[in-house]
């Protein structure tokens, strides 16, 4: 028997730069908000859905595949083809040389990604863990350093060897990388506010020029980071993006990543 939905549900998304198309919409006021809205980091969200804190989720999608109920919603996703810039392995050190690396702790996805790139291109089982959230303390402790999202923009590229994973991905396999996806449990129903962050998304495809003004005072960084929103990430979770998800997520499993990659998707909005 599926579980009753709560009347108010709680959705759940992070505030990176990449998702700022799905929230202005929320946080102006420009659509009916029939839930309750929580921002939290990816890893959170995907520990809170899971724990049935949330009812809808924006969450790494490595964690779709460890929750045996999760389905995904297709109104929205962040993925890249080729280069993203906001998943971004530093070292000191060679990339191949590499055998340890600290990984940012808003980071999952992008910590299977790795592990799988590793592999599948260097013949490497790379050894990973959890490790503190300012770059220049990665290094302390592992070869190399992993982040995400914003604190990636803060890296110095002229310190240190860098490789963006994301174009890595591109060029290895051919297929776009899916990081995040919106996610709900089998079952239930949430067709109003599903709808609602659909339109959420449209509405902030429309203004991203602006999304983009708003996030700096310099017109030239303004720029840049229109180019990143535009360029870089793709919101729409189309076939080509479910083919990459299915390789990440078929290979992720080989790996003892996750316990499933079949993809199952939530029947309406």
């Amino acid at each position: 028997m599926s579980k009753r939905p709560p009347k108010h549900p709680k959705v759940g998304l992070h505030d990176f730069l990449n998702s700022k198309p799905l929230l202005y919409a929320l946080s102006h006021g420009l659509v009916e908000t029939p839930f309750d809205l929580v921002i939290d980091i990816p890893s959170k969200l995907a520990d809170r859905l899971h724990a049935g804190d949330l009812d809808i989720a924006l969450i790494p999608s490595i964690e779709y595949a460890r929750m045996a109920d999760a389905v995904i919603s297709p109104i929205f996703c962040i993925a890249s083809l080729g280069k993203v810039d906001t998943v971004l392995l530093f070292s000191k050190m060679a990339i191949e040389d590499i055998e340890s690396v600290a990984c940012d702790p808003k980071s999952r996805a992008s910590a299977a990604m790795l592990k799988i790139l590793f592999k599948k291109v260097y013949d490497k089982e790379l050894k990973t863990f959890t490790g503190d959230e300012a770059p220049e303390l990665m290094l302390r402790s592992a070869d190399a350093g992993l982040v995400i999202g914003d604190l990636a923009f803060g890296v110095d590229r002229e310190k240190y060897v860098t490789q963006d994973l994301g174009e890595l991905w591109f060029k290895s396999f051919g297929l776009p990388f899916v990081h995040a996806v919106v996610c709900l449990k089998e079952g239930q129903r949430f067709d109003s506010a599903l709808t609602s962050l659909e339109q959420a998304k449209e509405i902030g495809m429309k203004n991203i020029a602006l999304i983009a003004r708003q996030e700096t005072g310099s017109e030239q960084e303004a720029k840049s980071l229109l180019k990143y929103l535009t360029s870089r990430i793709i919101y729409d979770l189309g076939d080509k993006e479910k083919k990459g998800l299915r390789y990440f997520l078929d290979s992720a499993k080989e790996m003892g990543l996750c316990e499933r990659s079949d993809l199952k998707f939530y029947k309406g909005p």
